[in-house]
């Protein structure tokens, strides 16, 4: 089916998949206003090979209107428990958790309206969310509550009716992806994993083939299948859960 979106904000657009998936956009005609962040340099890239009419960077605006979020920043770091990393893990949650929670709490009103077309807020986490590796405990935990909060979502959205039925929660489940997100951590260098993963283009190409389709509300990517076979047991639950709090 046609991909219904004209414009997209994707977060962590300097690299990685972000950056990818903001290629894409790009090649299907589709706006991109890549949110400013700690790589300006990468942005300015971005805007001088496709021009402004294709691809905007600027500091994020909830006030500005799109009709397609994707909320995509994210970084991971090695977690052991002792005291000298706990500023880190920190600022890990608040990039992976509590900034997509805050940006997707402020958009929500302006995706819905009384004359609503297509709007979709897209939240990319993690097979680790699933099952998690204790290398990096914080980051699996921030991926897990992302995944939670993209079910809680879409429940209470079903709930108001008309008003958010134009509104989609999209989870994209990237396995590990051969992105700058292993090289930059020294442990992994080390020994030798940092380019572990599946290839950026390979995973790219699932992903936009799958959010073309539009046939499902969890995307999930590569061997992220795998840690995800048993979740349509908790779905069921989930569900069932849902209808009890609502007395049906």
């Amino acid at each position: 089916m046609p991909f219904p979106y004209k414009t997209a904000r994707i977060t962590g657009a300097t690299s990685g998949i972000g950056h990818a998936l903001a290629e894409r956009l790009i090649e299907n005609s589709i706006l991109v206003i890549a949110v400013l962040g700690r790589r300006a340099d990468r942005l300015e890239h971005l805007l001088s090979k496709h021009g402004s009419s294709r691809v905007a960077a600027e500091v994020y605006d909830v006030s500005d209107i799109d009709d397609y979020l994707i909320l995509n920043a994210g970084i991971q770091n090695t977690f052991n428990f002792t005291p000298a990393l706990l500023e880190t893990a920190k600022y890990e949650l608040s990039l992976n958790y509590l900034s997509p929670l805050v940006t997707t709490t402020h958009i929500l009103p302006h995706f819905e309206s009384p004359s609503p077309s297509p709007t979709a807020v897209i939240l990319v986490t993690s097979g680790l969310a699933i099952v998690p590796i204790p290398r990096c405990a914080n980051y699996c935990a921030s991926k897990a509550a992302l995944r939670s909060l993209a079910w809680s979502l879409r429940a209470q959205l079903a709930d108001r009716g008309a008003r958010a039925e134009n509104i989609r929660v999209v989870e994209i489940v990237s396995p590990a992806v051969r992105t700058g997100l292993h090289s930059r951590q020294a442990d992994l260098v080390a020994a030798g994993r940092d380019g572990v993963g599946m290839p950026l283009g390979e995973f790219i190409d699932e992903t936009w083939g799958e959010l073309e389709k539009g046939e499902r509300d969890d995307v999930i990517i590569g061997q992220a299948k795998y840690f995800a076979r048993g979740e349509e047991e908790r779905k069921k639950a989930f569900d069932g859960l849902l209808a009890m709090v609502k007395g049906r």
